[in-house]
């Protein structure tokens, strides 16, 4: 397979690039305006290319990821999934809900491939703790998701509304990501309220989302605080928790916590690379042809439509709209 990148991010050297040779990955290009190149030795061979779009109509890549600021991913993704290419999308994918629905009819009527790049799903200890529930005769009905950590340099596009920029589209999909992953269903209410803004985003917000039979979903999220990356995952006679929950490092064995009315006890899960596991089912997909990625479209869609009632309960109802709101704490 060769893969045209539309974005230099760091996020793409430094977690995706290191797990393609092993994902039958052959080459690739990196088409980024800022003209940022691999900052050591590549595991397969790169070429550079500075215009995305240009890169499109010549590349003779068999797929897509789009790795730009996220105002951009809408314009990238759409553009490849015209030329007839498969597309894995940075999270958030896309910033409402009705181009998510453009783009995932457009995938679907041309048999295509549209994902979505949260990859925190894909790592051993979600199915760890999915295991620990079946074994105990139980499952989640109740989710803790923390997410906050200190302000981001200044220059960061997440400071930029023009950059789709902001704690919501920036956090927003970790926040709603595990009622998809845990319960599979949509939210029935959601209440989100900012409750901080930097000098033109907000830059952190709390929600909650309840479900049918009494399931919820308790966040806060935001880039103002000390470090903590912690899911929550409870249910009748079983509690489960881990911290690095959404960025796994890939290197290292870690911790799954549970504590049970017999008593608590820790399992240790072997190192394994979310962003690997994330992009082998996506190229799977590819791989299987028309149909086979209704699963990542689904997932995809899911979000984009809790995410859209995020907003809308943050603007006060009107989709969109982010209140000038600012912290009695002088946030």
């Amino acid at each position: 397979m060769k893969l045209l990148v539309c974005g230099g991010s760091d996020i793409f050297f430094r977690r995706v690039l290191p797990a393609l040779p092993g994902l039958g990955v052959a080459a690739v290009e990196v088409a980024s305006r800022s003209g940022r190149r691999a900052p050591a030795e590549t595991p397969l061979p790169v070429t550079y290319a500075d215009d995305a779009l240009a890169a499109l109509e010549r590349s003779p890549a068999d797929a897509v990821y789009v790795s730009t600021e996220n105002s951009r991913h809408a314009a990238l993704a759409l553009a490849a999934l015209e030329s007839g290419r498969h597309v894995v999308v940075d999270k958030p994918a896309f910033l409402d809900l009705p181009t998510a629905e453009r783009a995932a009819e457009l995938a679907a009527k041309k048999g295509l491939v549209l994902a979505e790049a949260t990859v925190w799903a894909d790592h051993p200890r979600v199915a760890a703790i999915r295991d620990a529930f079946a074994a105990a005769g139980s499952e989640p009905t109740r989710l803790s998701v923390v997410f906050s950590f200190p302000p981001l340099p200044a220059g960061n596009f997440r400071h930029d509304p023009s950059c789709g920029g902001g704690a919501l589209p920036d956090l927003g999909p970790y926040a709603v990501s595990p009622a998809r992953v845990f319960f599979g269903a949509a939210p029935d209410n959601v209440t989100c309220r900012i409750l901080a803004r930097g000098e033109a985003v907000e830059t952190a917000f709390c929600c909650l989302l309840t479900f049918p039979g009494g399931k919820s979903l308790a966040a806060t999220c935001g880039f103002d605080t000390g470090y903590a990356n912690r899911l929550d995952v409870l249910g009748p006679g079983l509690a489960a928790a881990m911290d690095r929950a959404f960025t796994p490092p890939p290197g290292a064995a870690l911790p799954l916590h549970l504590n049970a009315p017999a008593g608590a006890r820790t399992e240790t899960i072997p190192p394994a690379d979310a962003f690997a596991a994330f992009f082998g089912r996506a190229f799977a997909a590819m791989d299987k042809g028309a149909g086979a990625g209704e699963g990542l479209r689904e997932d995809l869609l899911a979000d984009a439509r809790a995410l859209a009632m995020l907003r809308k309960s943050a603007s006060g109802g009107q989709e969109g709209m982010i209140p000038s709101w600012t912290s009695p704490m002088g946030g």
